[in-house]
């Protein structure tokens, strides 16, 4: 009998840039670990912000007709996924808009496959502090859909260093390799334990309020 489940990726990963520039070094940086996990054994579905052409997120918009095919389909290819592979730069101290809206249409499933329970991790290159301004609020803002948030081991690049990236964006910093290959090795075993996501959130957007007597 044939074995198909040796024939089975380990785990299948969505990844996303948060930049539209196509020549963002994030982008680049998400190739480089895109290939790791291929490399690794894992199966990638890049997505791509620009491509995707979502729409501003509009609750009047979802109300009367539902949420647009884009938004759909980006959902799908969420569902499809057993991990999300994130790199974004930091942009006024935060991450992108444009991811932000991302997330917005996403979240709005809470069906099995989507961002709840999703194992995730993020990465980044930007300045001095290498996005972790931003990576922080990324974090509260996918923990908040349920999303399971991969926090060690974390990875900020210092993107303008001559060291790290030639002039044609290339990561090229050897030691910066190797922790990206340790990085989205930590994901893949991160996705591949994660077994039953939704019990994990079961509860974990609800809210118990209580009207207190006075």
């Amino acid at each position: 009998m044939e074995n198909n489940a040796a024939q089975k990726p380990e785990v299948r990963l969505l990844a996303l840039a948060g930049s539209m520039r196509k020549a963002s070094l994030n982008r680049k940086l998400l190739a480089v670990a895109v290939k790791t996990a291929q490399a690794g054994g894992a199966e990638v579905d890049v997505a791509d912000l620009r491509e995707l052409a979502l729409p501003l997120y509009d609750g009047d918009l979802e109300e009367a007709e539902g949420p647009p095919e884009a938004a759909v389909r980006f959902k799908a290819r969420i569902a499809a996924a057993d991990g999300l592979l994130i790199a974004s730069p930091e942009y006024n101290h935060s991450f992108p808009g444009v991811l932000k809206n991302a997330i917005d249409w996403a979240s709005r499933d809470r069906s099995e496959g989507s961002l709840m329970g999703k194992p995730a991790t993020i990465i980044g290159a930007g300045g001095r502090a290498g996005t972790a301004r931003a990576q922080m609020q990324l974090h509260e803002t996918l923990a908040e859909t349920g999303a399971l948030v991969m926090v060690k081991p974390g990875l900020q690049i210092q993107a303008f260093s001559p060291q790290q990236f030639d002039a044609n964006g290339n990561l090229i910093d050897e030691n910066t390799k190797e922790l990206l290959a340790k990085h989205v090795e930590a994901l893949v075993t991160w996705t591949r334990l994660i077994s039953r996501p939704m019990e994990y959130v079961r509860y974990a957007c609800e809210m118990d309020t209580a009207t207190a007597v006075t």
